[in-house]
Parts: structure tokens; sequence; C-alpha cells
């Protein structure tokens, strides 16, 4: 009985421990994932690097991840406390509005920048968006069109203050216009620098929120990404926070930041595909993000490495005598590293400059230029150093320096020869 115990137990040890080794292996073995979305991208927040791409320049309609940017702006241009007034073009825009799903409000009626903002990005108030517009060009009675039509100048504006070359925004809350466009990496640039933004952070990671209006109406509110709700089946809790966007002519979109661990991700997914359960653009999300932290850093060089070798000329004797070339090799003291994918590998360029070109000046432990590598957004520099030193020259032309005294000696002792005979031939 105690054998077949035993037996038992070595079989159900050796299973588990197949089984364990399998997991491991699978979490090991990362693979690009299958995502419904038309086009995505996740970003290194802190550098801009690209991790991961799909169709990253692909047209794409950006829904209401739009309000990114309107955000970006008006926290440029207001302080919280500043009052804003409800436009009648705010009044006029379609659900998801306050007005429209919540409760009516009144042109005229005064609603601090902070709320706004909050309403805004929490609940992607459509309205709260058209109210910016209106009231950060200074006119709080135009209609829509023409509130758009003068908002849109300072959204490009923004766009291209941020180098985007493949976005143009036509309104502030990403209602579909033919003319309203972006790409996955664009919108990745735009999220980058909005939750870097410290109020516009706080807002898209808050759950529940209260609208007030100054003169007293409360509107409770709720944000709308599930990837910050513990009580849901998507529930991520290295989601920070973030934005969603739907029109049927964009899809499901979202654009995120997650933090594992100190590293910080963003992820962007436009058009997935639109389900009953309003899931599909957080799976993708989900999918994406998990398999980009799976992502580290490649050496492109290890540190010590050789990345160039240079040819320089010099002058054994400093300023005279003959010209000698020597091949200088460029080291760098610390590792190279990208993140190693197609995008990356093909537009990736290097370059050297060094801030001498002359062997002598040369000096072992002393950086003499820079390598740069350039990805796209981002530009890295490395200082570069060499095994190279005046004495390492010394010593490459030391027979040249014999010879060159054997020589100065033999004509020397010629010439007090010589000198030697004069003086006799004088005195006879």
């Amino acid at each position: 009985m105690k054998l077949k115990r035993k037996i038992i137990s070595l079989i159900l040890t050796i299973t588990l421990s197949l089984s364990i080794g399998s997991n491991v292996f699978a979490a090991e073995a990362t693979t690009a994932p299958n995502i419904t979305a038309t086009a995505a991208v996740a970003i290194d927040a802190s550098t801009g690097e690209i991790i991961y791409s799909k169709n990253l320049d692909a047209k794409v309609y950006p829904a209401s991840t739009t309000k990114l940017l309107t955000a970006l702006i008006l926290t440029q241009l207001k302080k919280p406390n500043d009052i804003l007034t409800y436009t009648a073009s705010a009044k006029a825009q379609p659900s998801a509005s306050l007005n429209i799903d919540k409760r009516p409000l009144i042109p005229g009626e005064k609603i601090t920048a902070a709320t706004t903002l909050n309403s805004m990005l929490i609940y992607s108030a459509n309205d709260m968006a058209e109210m910016i517009a209106g009231n950060l060009i200074g006119n709080t009675t135009l209609n829509v069109s023409d509130t758009n039509k003068q908002f849109s100048i300072l959204m490009n504006n923004e766009v291209s203050k941020l180098g985007l070359k493949n976005t143009h925004f036509a309104t502030p809350n990403g209602l579909h216009d033919p003319n309203h466009y972006t790409t996955a990496y664009d919108m990745s640039i735009i999220g980058k620098n909005a939750f870097a933004n410290t109020e516009i952070l706080n807002a898209v990671e808050t759950k529940n929120y209260v609208f007030k209006t100054e003169d007293g109406v409360q509107i409770p509110i709720q944000n709308r990404n599930k990837l910050i709700f513990n009580n849901s089946p998507l529930y991520d809790s290295t989601c920070l926070g973030g934005k969603t966007g739907f029109t049927s002519q964009a899809g499901d979109c979202l654009v995120a930041i997650f933090n594992r661990d100190g590293r910080k991700i963003i992820g962007v997914v436009m058009h997935s595909t639109v389900d009953s359960a309003d899931t599909q653009s957080f799976k993708d999300m989900e999918a994406m993000i998990n398999y980009s932290y799976s992502i580290n850093n490649t050496n492109l060089y290890s540190a010590d490495d050789t990345v160039s070798t240079k040819t320089l000329s010099y002058k054994p004797f400093v300023f005279l005598g003959p010209t000698k070339t020597i091949e200088v090799p460029l080291k760098v003291n610390k590792n190279v590293q990208y993140y190693k994918n197609d995008i990356n590998d093909k537009e990736k360029t290097t370059s050297i400059s060094l801030n001498t070109k002359n062997p002598w000046d040369l000096k072992q432990n002393t950086s003499i230029g820079t390598f740069t590598l350039k990805e796209r957004g981002v530009t890295k520099k490395f200082d570069l150093y060499t095994s190279i030193s005046p004495s390492a020259l010394m010593k490459q032309n030391a027979l040249l320096y014999a010879g060159t005294v054997v020589g100065l000696i033999a004509v020397i002792a010629l010439i007090a020869t010589l000198g030697l005979k004069f003086r006799k031939r004088n005195r006879y």
C-alpha cells in the first residue's frame, strides 16, 4: 500500500512539474498579438520609442480620442479655476453630452475650466469639448460650424508644434468630419504629451466624478474606460488611465497609459471591431500591451564595442616631416540599445562626430566625439572613446624615431669629423 502511494505521489509530482514547465515556457514564448484594430502602436512613454506597431501610419478617424488634444490646448490657455461659459454651440451637440444624456444645460451657465476638462475626459462629453472651443476662440455665441472652423486653427497649430505630419483636426470633440483624421502613431504622440500633463492624467484616471456648475447644478458621471474598474472583467491594475472614442466611421478607439514596475507604455488602438458588449478595443489594447511589456531593448552595440573606425592623418614629428595615417577605433562605453522591430530597423540611422581629427589630441578615457542613433521621433547620443593616445603613436613610430636619432648622431659625427679636418688643415 505504501509503495502504491509513493508511485502515485511520484506520478503527480512529475505531472505537476511538466505542467509548470509548460506554463513558464508559454509565458516566455511571446508572439505578436492578433488584434482586430485596423491600426495600433505601443510606445515607450519616457522616450517615445516604438515598441509594437500595426499600420501605424494608416489614415484613421480618431473619434473622441481627439479630446486629448483639446484638453492639452485648454490647459495651456486656462488655469483650473478660470470660469468658462456654456455656449450655444455646446447646447447643439449630440449625445454623448451632459446636456442630452444627463440634464439640460443653459447657454451662459458658468463652469470652471477644471470641471469642464474633467467632464470632457471622464464622461467624454461632446458639449464640454465644444464649450472649450467657444471659450478659447473668445466667442461663445457662434454656431457649431464657425466655432469649429476657428478652433481647428488652434488645434492644427498644436499639431504642427508636436511635429505630426499625418494629422488634421476639424472638430474639438472628434465627431466625424472627412477632414478630421490622424494615424495611430500621431495619436501616440498626442497621448504622450497629454499624459505628461498632471491635470489631464488626473482626469483620465478618475473613475467617478461630480460635474458642478457655479450655480449649484450637480451631475454624477462615470469614466468610460473599462480597464480601470476593479469590478470589471477587463480590469487592469496597471492602467493609469486612458481616453475612449467611437463613431461609426472610426470604430472603437482607445489611447491609454500603463505602468508596470516603473516602466510606462502608451498604447493606441484605432478602429477596433465594434461588439455588442463594447469590449473589443479594451481586449485589443490588453493583448498589445502585454506583448509590448515582454519586449526589451536590444543591444545595437554593447559596452566597449567598436562602432566604427576612422582613418586620420598626422605627422610623427607633429609639425614637420612626412604625413602618416592611422586607423582609430571608436568605441562606446555603455550599451547602445533600441527596440528591434521592422519600423525601427527600417528607419534608424547612425552618425559619428569627432571633437578632433588630430591623433595627437586623442586621449584614453576621455570622450573624443559622439555616436548618434536616430529613430522616429527619438535621438540618442553616446560618448565615443578610443584606445589610441599620444604614447601609442610614439610607440608605433619608435623605429622611425630611433632611425632619426641615429641619423642625427651620424650627421653630428660627420660634421664634427669634417670640422676637425678643417681645423687641422688651417693649422698646417
